[in-house]
C-alpha cells in the first residue's frame, strides 16, 4: 500500500513582482526570493533590516506610553533602598518577566521580591491575593509583569489602601477604563505611540529594566554592568516570547534571535540547569523552547506553583537551582499524564458525535478536569480540527477556561463579542482565558461558535497544510540553506518554509533509527538529480511505503539548516507526502 497525505495541501502565492524585484536587488536565488516575500518582505531594504536581528534597531522604551514616569519610579525605589515586589503571571511569561525584574533589581545592588499567584487558589490578574502580598511583604512599589491591565480597580484600591505605588506593565489588550495608579506600560493601551503592539510581558518588562537602567546610568549610555545585564537577560526574554506563542515578527524577532544565542551561552544556573535537563544542542533555535523548556516551566504553574519557576530562575547556585528543577520535571510528567487523558476523552467525544465537526468553533467543559492543562489540550484539538477551540474546566461553581484559536480568527474580538456572557476573559489574538458561570456554558457555546463563523467561511475550517511552493533538490544548496538561517528565528509568525519536492526517490534503501528504531533517514533525490539528506521522525508506519523500490513520492518537507560542531548539516525533515 502506498503513502497518502493525510491532509489537503495549499500552497501559498506571493506576488510575482516582489518575487523578482528581491531576486534582482538581492542577488539571491528565486526560492530565497519566494519565501522572503511570503513573509510580508517588500523590498531589498527591508529585506536586509529583516535579516540583519540589529540590537540598535529595537525600538527607544521611552517611546512607550508611561515607561518614563514607571522607570523613574523604580530607579528611585532601587535608589531609596524601599521595598519592591514583582507581581508576576503563572505561564512562562510570567515568570521569566518576574525573575528577569527581581535579577535586574539584583544586578543593582538591591534585592526584590518575585511574587506569583496560585492559579487555582487566587486566579489570574489582580485580586485581593495581591492586595494581601503587598501588605505581607510590606511592598512600596509593586510593579505587574504580563498581567494588570484588566484590574477592575485593584491597582487604585492598592495605592490607597496601603501607600505602595503600583506600576503596570503588560502586553495583553485592554478591557475598557484603564487602571489607575502610578504608571501603566502597554504598547496597546489607547494613545500609545509605541510603534510594535506584539511585545510579549516579558519584552516589555525587558524595555521597563532598560529604561530605568538609563536613569539609574544618568543617560542613554548604561553602565558596563547593566549593560552585561541587559544582554545576558535577553535569554529569558527569547524563553518568555517563544513560550507566549507571541508573533516572530519585528522586536520579537530581533529580541528572540539575540536571546537564543544568549541562552546558548548563559551562566544563570536555572537556564544551565534547563540547558541540561533538555538536553539542547547547540545552535539553540525557538523549537527548543517550543518544545523543550517552555513545556517544563509551563508545568509548575499549571500543576503545582509557578512560584518554584522563580527560584529555579534567579537561583544563584547550580545545587539550588537543581534541586528546584527536579521538582519541576516531577510535575511535568504529572501535566503530562492529564494532558493526555483529557485529549483522549474529548478526541473521543468529537469521534462519537459527528455535529461537531460542522461547527465553526469548538467549546468543551466538564466538572474534575485540571485546570492547568485545558490550555495545552486546545492547543491539540485546534492542530486536529483547524478551528478556535475553548476547553472549560468547572470547579467551586466557577468554569475556567482556556481558549487557542487559528490565524484567521482573532481570539480577543470574539471574546468581546460574547462578554455578557462571560464573568471575565481576555487575552490576545491566538490564546486567550475566561471565567464563566457553568450555567451559562450551553449558551456560551452557541454564541461562540456564531462568532467564529461570522468571521471565517466554514469551509475554511478545515484541516489543511499550507506550503511555500515547489523546489528541485539541487535549488536546496549550501547558499539556501545559508539563507534559510538568517531568516531564523522560526515560529508564530513567521513559520519554518515547507516545499514540495516532487518525484522524488531514494538513492538507496532508507533506514530506520533511534533507540526504538521509529525514525526514517535516507539519501533523497529528484528528477533533477539533486541530493540531501531525509529524515521522517515517528515514522515507522510508512517504511514499507519508502522502502519499496522504485517508488517515487511527492513530498511537503521543511529544510531545515542544522550544525553538528560548527558545521552546516542540511536536512529534509517530512511533513506529508503521497505515492506517485
Amino acid at each position: 500500500m502506498g503513502l497518502t497525505a493525510n491532509r489537503a495541501w495549499l500552497c501559498r502565492q506571493p506576488p510575482d513582482d516582489v518575487v523578482a524585484e528581491l531576486e534582482n536587488d538581492l542577488r539571491v536565488g528565486r526560492l530565497t526570493a519566494r519565501l522572503l516575500a511570503l513573509r510580508g518582505i517588500q523590498g531589498a531594504d527591508e529585506a536586509q533590516q529583516w535579516l540583519a536581528h540589529r540590537l540598535s534597531d529595537l525600538h527607544k522604551p521611552e517611546t512607550m506610553l508611561g515607561m518614563e514616569r514607571a522607570a523613574a519610579r523604580l530607579a528611585q525605589a532601587i535608589n531609596q533602598r524601599e521595598r519592591i515586589l514583582i507581581h508576576g503571571d503563572y505561564d512562562v511569561d510570567g515568570s521569566t518577566s518576574a525573575s528577569l525584574l527581581a535579577l535586574f533589581v539584583r544586578a543593582c545592588g538591591w534585592e526584590a521580591t518575585a511574587w506569583i499567584p496560585h492559579r487555582r487558589i487566587d486566579g489570574y490578574g489582580l485580586s485581593d491575593a495581591s492586595l494581601a502580598a503587598v501588605q505581607e511583604y510590606q511592598a512600596q512599589v509593586m510593579v505587574t509583569v504580563d498581567c494588570g491591565i484588566a484590574d477592575h480597580g485593584y491597582a487604585a484600591r492598592i495605592e490607597r489602601e496601603t501607600g505602595c505605588a503600583v506600576i503596570i506593565t503588560d502586553h495583553h489588550l485592554p478591557q475598557g477604563s484603564l487602571p489607575q495608579c502610578t504608571a501603566v506600560c502597554n504598547p496597546n493601551q489607547p494613545g500609545c505611540p509605541y510603534p510594535d503592539k506584539h511585545l510579549a510581558g516579558v519584552g516589555v518588562a525587558w524595555k521597563l529594566a532598560w529604561a530605568t537602567a538609563k536613569v539609574l546610568s544618568g543617560g542613554d549610555k548604561v553602565t558596563d554592568r547593566l549593560r552585561a545585564f541587559l544582554l545576558d537577560s535577553l535569554s529569558l526574554v527569547a524563553v518568555g516570547t517563544v513560550a507566549d506563542c507571541a508573533a516572530l515578527t519585528g522586536e520579537n524577532r530581533i529580541l528572540v534571535h539575540h536571546g537564543l544565542l544568549a541562552l546558548a551561552k548563559s551562566t544563570n544556573p536555572g537556564l544551565v540547569c534547563l540547558r541540561e535537563q533538555a538536553r539542547l544542542e547547540l545552535p539553540i533555535n525557538a523549537g527548543d523552547i517550543g518544545w523543550k523548556i517552555g513545556p517544563l516551566l509551563n508545568a509548575a504553574g499549571r500543576v503545582g506553583s509557578a512560584m518554584a519557576n522563580i527560584r529555579l530562575l534567579t537561583a544563584t547556585t547550580t545545587a539550588e537551582a537543581s534541586a528546584e528543577l527536579a521538582k519541576i520535571v516531577v510535575e511535568n510528567d504529572e501535566r503530562r499524564r492529564l494532558t493526555q487523558m483529557l485529549s483522549e476523552q474529548l478526541m473521543a467525544d468529537i469521534a462519537a458525535d459527528p455535529s461537531l465537526r460542522n461547527r465553526a468553533g469548538l467549546v468543551f467543559a466538564g466538572e474534575g478536569w485540571h485546570a492547568g492543562v485545558v490550555g495545552i489540550v486546545a492547543s491539540r484539538l485546534v492542530e486536529s480540527f483547524a478551528r478556535p477551540v475553548a476547553v472549560i474546566a468547572i470547579q467551586d461553581g466557577v468554569g475556567k477556561g482556556s481558549l487557542r484559536s487559528v490565524a484567521a480568527v482573532h481570539l480577543g474580538d470574539v471574546l468581546d463579542a460574547c462578554r455578557p456572557l462571560l464573568i471575565k476573559g481576555g487575552g490576545h489574538a491566538m490564546a486567550a482565558g475566561l471565567s464563566i458561570d457553568p450555567a451559562k456554558i450551553d449558551e456560551f457555546r452557541e454564541a461562540f461558535d456564531r462568532q467564529v463563523a461570522n468571521r471565517v467561511p466554514r469551509g475554511d475550517l478545515q484541516p489543511r497544510t499550507d506550503y511555500d511552493g515547489d523546489a528541485a533538490i539541487a535549488e536546496l544548496d549550501a547558499d539556501f540553506f545559508a539563507a534559510l538561517e538568517r531568516m531564523a528565528p522560526f515560529g508564530i509568525g513567521n513559520p519554518e518554509p515547507v516545499l514540495r519536492v516532487t518525484t522524488a526517490s531514494f538513492v538507496s534503501r532508507p533506514r530506520l533509527f533511534g533507540k526504538t528504531g521509529d525514525h526514517l533517514r535516507g539519501a533523497l533525490t529528484d528528477a533533477g538529480g539533486g541530493m540531501r539528506e531525509f529524515l521522517a521522525w515517528r515514522a515507522k508506519e510508512h517504511v514499507e511505503s519508502f522502502c519499496s523500490a522504485g517508488s517515487r513520492f511527492d513530498l511537503l518537507v521543511k529544510p531545515q539548516a542544522g550544525r553538528w560542531r560548527g558545521e552546516l548539516q542540511p536536512r529534509l525533515v517530512f511533513i506529508d507526502g503521497k505515492t506517485l
